[in-house]
């Protein structure tokens, strides 16, 4: 029998769409998935759909009670991760839609890369996802080319510091990974974003250069799609947000910060370095010295007007606003 994956399912006022979602879930082609639900304190009728799958589905479909909220989507999924016991987990937003062969596109690269590293390993597949408005009319093909990302940086920690480039709903984890991701912080921006740190600081990740999650965009999105045009005017329009990517900052250094201090001994020698370097972004009082630090590590996005934005940024900057505190 086939290995058993979990789909953590998280929840929060999504009843008009959930229903999609679930049942594409429940329609994959690879057949031993279980789903494991938690809604995080709606006021809509998501909970009594959850419950209706639960009642159909008792052996694929359970229902992690809510007790508190949380208020967030990282947290939620982090108490999906604490109760699943599965071999490998997948994260599952409320309003996308799942091509049928997600699952077992992703097994089938989670076990060339366990045949290669081992499962004792923390290991990661991610895909690509097609961009699709209310009513699943495709807007964009591919994720990765709209927002201009650029899968292969998974393998330079440096690198996804500056930008994140895994979507959380395309993720397989294995067990090893999973574990680990447990120890995630309140000082985490995403939980998404964690698990790539990790798989790139301590294990594995491979990008899988497929479309298989069909990534609905609409007015409740909590994360979405931005419009990049890598025109100069966006450029002049992105460096005009000044306290918005500061936001951003302090908490890139926090999750940073945070990181660091979690996992210092079981990270190498050069990833720690590393992350140490990118904190002195936050405490030197030079900003020719922030400007060589990003640029001399690598911690800018992908793209030459997304590079420049920060770098425009930390020269603007007074002395001490760049303090994550």
């Amino acid at each position: 029998m086939s290995a058993q994956v979990e789909v953590l399912l998280a929840t929060y006022n999504g009843e008009r769409f959930v229903r999609e979602q679930i049942d594409s879930i429940l329609a994959q082609d690879y057949g031993n998935i279980r789903v494991l639900a938690r809604d995080d304190g709606s006021s809509d009728g998501t909970v009594e759909i959850l419950t209706d799958y639960a009642k159909r589905f008792p052996n694929r479909f359970r229902i992690i009670p809510t007790g508190y909220a949380t208020g967030n989507a990282k947290d939620n999924f982090l108490i999906l991760m604490k109760a699943s016991t599965a071999e490998y987990i997948c994260f599952s937003d409320q309003d996308d839609v799942w091509l049928s062969n997600k699952v077992s596109m992703s097994k089938r690269a989670m076990d060339q890369l366990e045949s290669r590293w081992g499962m004792n390993l923390p290991l990661l597949v991610f895909t690509d996802l097609r961009v699709v408005d209310d009513h699943l009319r495709t807007l964009q093909e591919s994720f990765w080319r709209y927002d201009n990302l650029k899968p292969h940086r998974i393998d330079r920690l440096a690198a996804q510091l500056g930008q994140n480039v895994v979507t959380g709903c395309t993720c397989m984890l294995n067990r090893r990974l999973t574990d680990l991701s447990l120890r995630m912080s309140k000082e985490a921006f995403m939980h998404d974003q964690w698990v790539a740190m990790l798989a790139c600081a301590m294990g594995k990740a491979y990008p899988l250069r497929a479309q298989t999650v069909l990534y609905r965009q609409h007015d409740r999105n909590a994360i979405g799609s931005e419009q990049r045009t890598g025109s100069l005017s966006e450029f002049v329009g992105r460096t005009r947000k000044t306290d918005v990517r500061l936001t951003q900052w302090k908490n890139s250094q926090r999750q940073a910060r945070s990181f660091l201090r979690v996992y210092e001994a079981e990270l190498s020698g050069e990833h720690r370095d590393l992350l140490a370097a990118y904190l002195r972004c936050s405490t030197t009082r030079s900003r020719f010295v922030r400007i060589w630090i990003l640029i001399r590590y690598g911690f800018l996005r992908a793209g030459l007007l997304r590079k420049l934005a920060p770098l425009v940024d930390q020269w603007k900057m007074k002395i001490g606003e760049y303090d994550a505190g």
